[in-house]
């Protein structure tokens, strides 16, 4: 009798944590809810600087294209900059502010193509236009861009490329979670649902900005991950049906949390006290099928409330092929974006003003 009401007890306790949980996402379109649990092995990273703060104005976006790395330096003449991948040496720069074909207007990201290693394209999200360029011919002299491709319905604020060579962006939108474009930048469909469920449709676009964040496609599955900037939750879609296969969220929950003010004759979208960063940036590792998340969970604001640098972090969580939280990685530098070098055996960070790298497994 004892053991009965123990196992009663039991399963009553799981029905409350049950529907707390399921409390907690009633106001959202989240479904299929997994629970991420903090990895038990870790691993401390020590970094060293790849290109110091003299080679760089003001970082934004960088990637790793083939044997190089190319960033956007927002405060250079030549905006784009493409380093040697060994070495670090600067190798060539290009990209002056204009409207012209090899110039930027505001470069936000760095984006690979994965029909040509030599390939990569630059977002410019002030005139919603992508350039494609190789970057062998620009070590050439030539800074003609291969392609440009001006998108024609809404702004796209993240772009990914598929391996047949499709745009998939997030955006400030009303129409989708992700939006697809053909290579002539038009909208062909929406995938998934803005993740708060909204009582006034009028503010649908400051809602969908609320739950920004970046993504990658898994080449293996046909899926794309988004990780939530603002939020502890990452997304897990089907390309093929559009459905949102997984919600995960963790180890803490907690979800955008925001305001919607007057501003002028507009409504716009402003952070409080309760907003807190949440997954910052995110990449893929195609050799072990796994993904890099880093993590900061810091507030927005302080209690004198000015803003926290808690975009900038050390925590990398890996999230292996079963959706699980395999490895927490602990960093000795806080940055705000993560690559993986093509032998998957370097992580590449952008802090305020360097690039550093973290060396995390052997060549061989």
């Amino acid at each position: 009798m004892k053991r009965r009401l123990i196992i009663i007890y039991f399963l009553v306790f799981l029905l409350f944590l049950s529907n707390g949980c399921s409390n907690k996402f009633s106001q959202y379109n989240y479904t299929n809810l997994i629970k991420l649990k903090k990895p038990v092995i870790k691993k401390e990273l020590l970094s060293g600087v790849f290109i110091n703060k003299e080679k760089i104005n003001r970082l934004g976006d960088f990637n790793i294209i083939d044997k190089y790395l190319v960033l956007i330096d927002r405060k250079s003449e030549k905006m784009v900059k493409i380093f040697d991948i060994e070495s670090g040496e600067l190798l060539k720069s290009f990209g002056k502010k204009g409207q012209g074909p090899s110039e930027f207007i505001g470069p936000s990201n760095i984006i690979k193509t994965h029909s040509n290693i030599n390939m990569f394209c630059i977002y410019d999200f002030s005139s919603s236009t992508i350039k494609s360029f190789n970057v062998k011919k620009i070590l050439n002299n030539n800074f003609e861009p291969v392609e440009i491709i001006r998108f024609k319905d809404e702004i796209p604020d993240q772009i990914i490329i598929s391996p047949d060579n499709k745009f998939f962006a997030t955006a400030i939108t009303t129409k989708g979670r992700i939006l697809e474009y053909d290579r002539s930048g038009k909208l062909i469909k929406t995938i998934g649902k803005i993740p708060i469920k909204y009582k006034n449709k009028r503010f649908a676009k400051q809602h969908s900005q609320g739950f920004l964040g970046d993504m990658i496609y898994k080449n293996k599955t046909n899926e794309i991950f988004i990780a939530n900037l603002f939020g502890s939750i990452i997304e897990k879609y089907n390309i093929e049906n559009g459905k949102l296969l997984t919600t995960y969220y963790g180890p803490e929950l907690f979800f955008p949390e925001y305001e919607i003010k007057p501003a002028g004759q507009y409504y716009a979208l402003e952070y409080n006290q309760r907003t807190r960063w949440g997954y910052v940036n995110i990449d893929y590792n195609g050799k072990t099928d796994e993904i890099y998340l880093l993590y900061s969970g810091r507030y927005f604001f302080n209690k004198k409330g000015r803003a926290n640098n808690g975009v900038f972090t050390n925590k990398i969580y890996i999230m292996n092929s079963r959706g699980k939280l395999a490895k927490e990685l602990i960093l000795d530098k806080k940055i705000y974006r993560i690559r993986l070098s093509d032998d998957y055996s370097d992580i590449y960070g952008a802090t305020a003003n360097e690039i550093v790298k973290f060396k995390y497994k052997d060549k061989n």
